[in-house]
């Protein structure tokens, strides 16, 4: 049989020669090179150990199988007949079970060929790609598999064999790939670690910002609590100065009353002997406690005195009122820096607090 397949071969070749002059000639061993890659080996022993778990499955239902039969073999005798058909049934459907499953597995289109292919066919792709890029330097006329019974050929030359060669391009291109693996993980780590960076930086900045702000708003009601307690004090200084000068002005008014009707006393003439005054009705006696008004009366005497006294004696009023008004304002002013100086002392005091 393999004398037919070579001589056709023989005959194109030879056709080839005569047409063409020389051509080039190698041989790939196919077995020889998937046997030196290990990712081969690695999908091999993969497809390998799922075979092994499917052949197991088998036997475990073949036996199960085999003691459902001896038994029934041995119960036959003592069985009915619908009881006897019943388990017939059953071991019929189990080994109907175990063909199934076993063409699912096995089958020409069972998971061993399909995963096969799945994990030995990129295997196999990157040696043909290996290959295709060797022919385009090298320039074969035609490339032989030895491994493949198909071409039944019966020898080749070591010289023809280029399988060495083809496993260094497939070396070649696995180590470009592991870089660029390698460079491209490099990358993305980088990247991770830029990403985790930025974050930090952002993260950190939204704290200080927090913290700034949380500053910033604590010191802004800081400064309206001393704005408050300063408007506060004020107000309170206002109304004790308004009240003061109330009073200060009602106690003039009454000493002025006092001091004109004291001189009133002095001009009258003198009877006889007798130095005895005539007493005052009570509407013309100064009141002298302090914080009272002045009755109308009062008022009225008042006024009536004023008209009495001399210029000089007015002067001497007016020089003494105007003293006494000027004192009254030195020392409001005192009491007012004083109260002031203390409260800023008490703000300083509560905010270093």
């Amino acid at each position: 049989m393999k004398k037919l397949v070579i001589l056709p071969v023989l005959f194109l070749l030879t056709f080839i020669v005569n047409g063409q002059g020389r051509i080039r000639i190698a041989s790939v061993d196919m077995d020889y090179i998937l046997e030196k890659l290990p990712e081969y080996q690695s999908a091999l022993n993969e497809l390998n150990a799922r075979a092994t778990r499917w052949k197991a499955e088998i036997e475990r239902k073949e036996a199960e199988i085999k003691d459902l039969k001896d038994a029934l073999e041995q119960e036959k005798v003592l069985l009915t007949k619908e009881l006897l058909q019943e388990k017939e049934e059953e071991i019929a459907f189990k080994e109907k079970e175990l063909l199934k499953y076993q063409l699912a597995k096995f089958g020409p289109e069972g998971d061993y060929i399909l995963q096969k292919e799945h994990l030995v066919t990129p295997v196999q792709d990157r040696v043909f790609n290996a290959v295709a890029k060797l022919l385009k330097t090298a320039k074969y006329d035609i490339v032989f598999d030895k491994a493949n019974d198909k071409l039944g050929l019966i020898y080749t030359s070591p010289k023809l064999d280029i399988s060495d060669k083809i496993l260094k391009i497939i070396s070649k291109q696995k180590g470009k790939e592991q870089r660029a693996k390698k460079t491209k993980e490099r990358k993305e780590k980088q990247k991770r670690k830029q990403n985790e960076a930025a974050k930090k930086r952002a993260e950190l900045a939204a704290k200080r910002k927090a913290e700034r702000e949380a500053k910033r708003k604590a010191a802004l009601e800081a400064r309206q609590k001393q704005r408050e307690a300063k408007k506060k004090t004020t107000k309170n200084i206002r109304d004790t100065d308004k009240e003061n000068d109330e009073k200060k002005a009602t106690i003039e008014k009454n000493q002025q009353v006092e001091t004109i009707s004291k001189d009133t006393e002095a001009q009258k003439p003198k009877m006889g002997n007798k130095t005895e005054k005539p007493e005052q009705p009570e509407s013309n006696k100064p009141k002298e406690e302090y914080g009272k008004q002045l009755t109308p009366e009062q008022l009225k005497a008042f006024e009536a005195q004023q008209k009495k006294l001399t210029p000089e004696q007015k002067a001497a009023q007016r020089k003494a009122e105007r003293e006494a008004r000027r004192q009254r304002i030195l020392e409001e002013r005192r009491k007012r820096k004083a109260q002031k100086n203390k409260q800023s002392d008490d703000n300083d005091k509560e905010h270093n607090n």
